[in-house]
């Protein structure tokens, strides 16, 4: 029925990903759309801003703290 949708099988997946990680999980197609969905795309987000962010440090562009914060790089020279 929906199986040529690519996003209705993305979603599924997520889904199928999710009730993986927390076999005891159940809930409304609401709470699954606001906090499972919600809660998988942003660790997901969260590991690719990591990403960019090494990314940008090693091309020199930002620069981060020792607390932990990035921020533009200051130009030496």
């Amino acid at each position: 029925m929906y199986g040529n949708d690519p996003e209705v099988i993305a979603l599924a997946a997520e889904i199928e990903c999710y009730l993986k990680e927390h076999p005891e999980a159940a809930d409304t197609t609401e709470h699954i759309a606001r906090w499972w969905i919600l809660r998988q795309r942003i660790e997901m987000g969260l590991a690719l801003t990591q990403k960019a962010l090494d990314h940008l440090e090693a091309k020199g562009v930002v620069e981060r703290t020792q607390q932990g914060l990035y921020g533009l790089a200051q130009r030496r020279g």
